[in-house]
């Protein structure tokens, strides 16, 4: 799955919206609006990492989600 998607069921189970994503982790709406979008496939590590802290999950469980078939 792609990690847009991933990203997109997250924050919808977290009833969380882009705009406070983006909040917490300290970056731009246009960062997450990319990587929703589509415009940006994957996020660096390190982003990665913020994102899955900010929505509550390990990044690990997003990895796994992102990569399975």
């Amino acid at each position: 799955m792609e990690y847009r998607y991933v990203l997109a069921f997250y924050l919808d189970k977290r009833e969380m919206s882009p705009a406070e994503l983006a909040s917490k982790i300290g970056s731009p709406r246009s960062t997450i609006s990319a990587l929703l979008s589509g415009r940006a496939k994957e996020p660096t590590l390190g982003k990665a990492k913020a994102i899955a802290d900010a929505l509550g999950v390990s990044l690990d469980e997003m990895a796994k989600k992102t990569f399975e078939e």
